[in-house]
């Protein structure tokens, strides 16, 4: 009966303290001026920011905390506007957290501007032979080579990632950043 009773006490108290954190959780994510910011997991962060300013700072804290380099939100956000599209190329503008990004979808090179907030403008469309020819015979995406480049530089940010061929060998040529934007390295890597 004594077991039972400890038991029972045990559970009342786990439940009354996840019900009571989840309650404070809520509470606490305002931001002080009236605005709510939401953040969800690193994989499908939305945030809603007011300011050109606070996205970049919004998206900034919370892949730092995620331990996950903006440039990840930018590609989903292209790909899931181009479904089946290859990204051959990335570029962070200096000072934003904006992406040029070139993909290859059917028989065409698309130009994208893609903010980490999810919102993609097309620029140009055109037919490139060459890159749509090198963009099918890839075997390492621009993900998983940035995520490679990355494990090797952990305190690292993409500058930028484009597909090369180098002697009848396609590569990625990226080059990371440091935290404060300066030239970290460049690697190579093969696709």
């Amino acid at each position: 009966m004594i077991t039972s009773r400890k038991i029972l006490t045990v559970g009342v108290a786990l439940s009354a303290g996840l019900f009571l954190s989840a309650c404070a959780d809520d509470n606490e994510s305002g931001t002080g001026d009236g605005a709510t910011t939401t953040v969800a997991p690193a994989e499908s962060e939305t945030a809603a920011p007011t300011t050109a300013d606070e996205q970049t700072t919004t998206t900034t804290a919370a892949d730092e905390q995620a331990g996950e380099d903006p440039v990840f939100n930018a590609i989903a956000a292209a790909l899931a506007e181009h479904s089946g599209g290859i990204i051959i190329s990335i570029d962070r503008e200096d000072d934003t957290d904006i992406y040029d990004i070139d993909l290859v979808s059917g028989e065409e090179l698309i130009e994208l501007k893609v903010d980490t907030d999810g919102t993609v403008r097309e620029d140009e469309r055109e037919r490139e032979d060459e890159e749509v020819v090198d963009a099918q015979n890839i075997t390492v995406t621009v993900e998983d080579a940035i995520r490679q480049a990355l494990d090797q530089n952990p305190e690292g940010i993409l500058d930028d990632a484009e597909l090369e061929e180098e002697n009848g060998t396609l590569q990625w040529q990226i080059s990371l950043d440091d935290g404060e934007r300066n030239d970290l390295t460049e690697l190579r890597i093969p696709a």
